[in-house]
């Protein structure tokens, strides 16, 4: 199948340099050295890291479910909100 899009001369983060990856339909079909495959897209990273996108899924409890309950966190520090909730 040929790759959307291929990422050239990319460092990944297991070490290893100046290699190519091949995206097909947003996920890595391929890592290697010197791909020669088409693609509808080529991206020369030029020796730059390249990492999966770095997702903060934390969420403040406080401000979520319970916004306002016991009352509001007028500061907005953890301290306070632990004292809030006891």
């Amino acid at each position: 199948m040929q790759p959307d899009l291929i990422l050239k001369n990319a460092n990944i983060a297991n070490g290893a340099t100046g290699v190519d990856i091949a995206v097909v339909d947003g996920k890595i079909a391929e890592i290697s050295e010197n791909l020669d495959v088409p693609a509808l897209e080529v991206i020369d990273c030029g020796g730059m890291l390249v990492s999966p996108p770095f997702v903060d899924s934390h969420f403040h409890m406080d401000a979520t479910l319970s916004l306002g309950l016991p009352r509001m966190n007028e500061s907005g520090t953890l301290l306070e909100g632990i004292a809030l909730w006891g």
